[in-house]
């Protein structure tokens, strides 16, 4: 058999309509050692919040999270976030998405609510302009705000440019009209989304991200507090990462080499070939690691990186054919959905604690709004992470991790929620039950009933009661306006408008 790629959707409009500029060389101020590089103790409250999004990032392939490469062991993935955010800040062992795809899991991220709540289920979905972002409450707090984008799916169309100052475009392409996510059913729209998604998987964007952050940076008085967002995508397919970081499979010799990811097919019975793919992702992901270090060093450089909240995480995982798939958007599995929580600020947030509690990505917007003594967001859901964060000894109350999927022909999962022991996915059929603690990998399926099954049941099923009576009292207005052509054709291209033909297979 072939393991059949799944497709999925991303779109993106920006506030300008110019690329970053290649990046330059990102010169060193200090050697990061552990602990500090320098410069006064960190206030209580930060004077600088740096969230950064690494798309596609599964957390069991960062190296704090216990990770080694199945060709080249002896290489870490990403040394400089386990030794400057892992080894100095708290990790969060079981964080969880909301989905398994770029759009919606954002929206939560930058909300701090589930996708239920935010509205923003599938494209051409727009979010309303009655749910209130993350940079908006930075914004009205007078701090500089900027966001920096590298994927269609961050589009403004979309309504990520919300509170931002600035909010920069670069990504791969440009698109000039954002009416392409528009999904405008014309066979020339869609080919031109196709042609836009494409593009976007192609070239290097972490560059443009580090050049276009420290370019405006530059420009932050140093007195000024400021709220950043960046958005690395090069760990997203396509797998092309530059020679120099192109490392964890010298020796192959076969055909894959992570091009034209949408249309690949890898035979069950060449396992070489898998590994390889995952070799190249392992790629992308070490380069998207330097790029982080060049972030934080310009925030070293000018005196600004230990009273600065540094948060890190992804919007979904990926995935490498554990349940016959590769990609993403196709389930709500942990491959697709557990990804890594990182927080860093010194003299508050405790130095290499672990916690194993299941927390969201809905959590990380009032967990930062905490740190920074700003008011919570109406309509918020998720909840602040700060004390577990800050005392040695404390650690989240048990809640699930609510996700949500939209319907799609190659996917049975509907709804989810994730516990420490159960997973508990809603299907056409009914309900799916995985015992984590016997089943890590979710391979066996079990009944709604058994010992140690029925409370945790009892708790998700509790958690989507509580989301559906919410959903009744927003009366969300989720704008669902043709995707603008341009929009759409880089939505196509990048595998979020159409599923791919799951009997195709090829020659590699």
């Amino acid at each position: 058999m072939a393991f059949p790629l799944h497709t999925r959707t991303t779109w993106s409009r920006h506030v300008s309509t110019s690329h970053c500029a290649t990046s330059a060389a990102v010169g060193f101020a200090c050697l990061f050692a552990l602990g500090s590089c320098g410069g006064a103790p960190s206030p209580t409250k930060p004077l600088g919040v740096l969230l950064i999004s690494i798309d596609s990032l599964r957390a069991d392939h960062v190296g704090s999270y216990g990770y080694k490469s199945p060709t080249r062991p002896d290489i870490p993935t990403t040394p400089a976030i386990d030794k400057l955010l892992a080894a100095q800040g708290t990790s969060f062992d079981s964080a969880f998405s909301t989905t398994s795809w770029t759009l919606p899991s954002h929206l939560a991220l930058l909300t701090g609510r589930p996708d239920e709540l935010h509205g923003v289920l599938d494209l051409p979905d727009r979010l309303p302009a009655t749910v209130p972002m993350l940079q908006q409450r930075f914004q009205q707090a007078n701090w500089s705000t900027a966001g920096f984008w590298s994927g269609p799916n961050l589009h403004p169309w979309f309504g990520f440019d919300r509170g931002f100052d600035t909010y920069v475009d670069c990504s791969s392409r440009a698109v000039a009209d954002p009416t392409i996510f528009a999904l405008e059913d014309s066979e020339a729209n869609h080919e031109a989304l196709m042609a836009m998604h494409e593009e976007s998987h192609q070239g290097l964007t972490g560059p443009k991200v580090v050049s276009a952050f420290n370019e405006w940076f530059a420009t932050v008085p140093a007195e000024k507090p400021f709220f950043a967002f960046a958005h690395f995508w090069d760990v997203h397919y396509d797998y092309t990462p530059p020679a120099e970081f192109d490392v964890f499979d010298p020796d192959y010799r076969g055909k894959v080499d992570g091009r034209d990811f949408m249309n690949l097919r890898i035979r069950a019975n060449a396992p070489k070939d898998l590994n390889h793919l995952i070799a190249l992702y392992d790629g992308e992901l070490k380069f998207t690691d330097r790029n982080v270090e060049h972030l934080l060093s310009t925030l070293d450089a000018a005196g600004r990186l230990d009273n600065t909240l540094v948060v890190l995480t992804a919007d979904h995982g990926e995935a490498f054919a554990e349940h016959g798939f590769l990609g993403h958007k196709h389930s709500l599995h942990d491959e697709e959905t557990h990804v890594p929580l990182i927080l860093r600020f010194p003299g508050e947030i405790q130095a290499g604690k672990r916690i194993a509690e299941v927390v969201s990505l809905a959590d990380v917007a009032p967990t930062i709004l905490d740190f920074c003594d700003l008011p919570g967001l109406d309509g918020m859901w998720g909840r602040s992470l700060r004390e577990a964060c800050t005392d040695a000894t404390a650690t989240p109350k048990l809640r699930p991790a609510p996700m949500e999927l939209t319907s799609r022909p190659d996917s049975r999962f509907h709804r989810g929620a994730r516990l420490e022991r159960l997973k508990v996915l809603q299907t056409e059929e009914g309900l799916v039950l995985y015992d984590l603690a016997t089943d890590p990998k979710e391979k066996h399926p079990i009944l709604n009933s058994g010992a140690g099954v029925q409370a945790p049941l009892e708790k998700a099923l509790a958690v989507w009661e509580d989301l559906d009576a919410r959903v009744k009292e927003l009366d969300l207005h989720v704008s669902d306006a043709a995707l603008p052509d341009d929009l759409t054709s880089d939505l196509s291209a990048a595998g979020y408008l159409e599923s791919a033909d799951p009997e195709k297979t090829n020659d590699k």
